[in-house]
């Protein structure tokens, strides 16, 4: 049980991380290579909210997401949009690298180098569950992940919104033809990536410490999920998160602790071999969807 908790806490930031990149990516077709580095910016607003000027976690979390937000919209301004057609143009691999490192940089000179520590949610407290020790903060890493899901989920499949968000998706040009605002739709995209992103960077903060390099190995891994799921396929993306963090915990009980962080990219390599969509692109999963309905 210890270790099924362990996984779906774990394998809740992967999600959280590949829901983002896929926002992003099903409506854009590229990958934010910045995402790691808002979620890091994410924690250490927040941590920074609260340890200099003292405020709660709420209050905190929400200027984190505030920030976050203007930071993606900034980065779609200036790295994506002016580069005009980026299926053509493939210079946002260089400006979303290059955004990544200037927001790494800014952290370390703003925030310092040395990890920090971050405040538990319930400060901590820990409960018994089937015989074993876990911390309320992981069953809440869990729950606010699954619920993020699942709105997200509901928005793109019920409302006004989502079906402007799979018209973009699957026919931009179409779209702005029967009247889609694609690039409204798009920047709404980016402004909800950063929001999940500050969300999971105040969550795996008080595991990780709150530092400029706490997302370094996490990053990649939500890319991991991203394609263990499928680009552009957010609720696939979602579920691969949770895979693989449930892989990786189990794992980690027959391998030294030294190579279980690399685990995550053989599974990204043999999925990219065989799977090149992801899992979501498998007949099991997949039964004569729309790239619409795949969103």
């Amino acid at each position: 049980m210890q270790q099924l908790i362990f996984g779906l806490a774990n394998g809740s930031i992967y999600a959280l991380m590949a829901l983002a990149i896929g926002m992003v990516s099903s409506t854009t077709g590229i990958v934010n290579f910045a995402h790691a580095s808002v979620v890091m910016m994410g924690a250490m607003v927040s941590w920074w909210m609260m340890v200099i000027y003292g405020l709660s976690y709420i209050p905190a979390l929400f200027v984190a997401i505030a920030v976050s937000i203007v930071l993606n919209i900034v980065m779609y301004e200036t790295c994506v949009k002016k580069l005009g057609d980026l299926q053509d143009n493939v210079g946002w691999i260089i400006t979303l690298f290059g955004a990544s490192i200037i927001l790494d940089n800014i952290a370390r000179m703003l925030f310092g180098t040395e990890p920090q520590a971050f405040p538990y949610l319930f400060g901590g407290k820990m409960v018994t569950f089937f015989g074993a020790n876990i911390m309320l903060h992981e069953l809440m890493m869990i729950t606010i992940a699954v619920v993020i899901g699942v709105v997200y989920q509901t928005i793109i499949k019920k409302t006004r919104f989502g079906r402007a968000v799979r018209a973009v998706a699957f026919r931009p040009a179409t779209s702005e033809l029967m009247g889609i605002k694609s690039e409204k739709i798009i920047l709404s995209c980016f402004a909800m990536a950063g929001a999940v992103a500050a969300i999971g960077g105040a969550l795996i903060a008080p595991i990780t410490f709150a530092s400029y390099t706490m997302t370094y190995s996490i990053g990649l891994k939500g890319f991991a999920a991203a394609v263990l799921g499928g680009f552009g396929n957010t609720k696939g993306a979602f579920i691969g998160g949770f895979i693989l963090g449930l892989i990786e915990a189990f794992i980690s009980i027959f391998v030294p602790a030294g190579i279980k962080d690399s685990i995550s990219f053989v599974i990204m390599i043999i999925v990219i071999i065989f799977l090149p969509e992801g899992i979501m692109s498998a007949k099991f999963f997949n039964r004569n969807l729309s790239a619409a309905e795949k969103v």
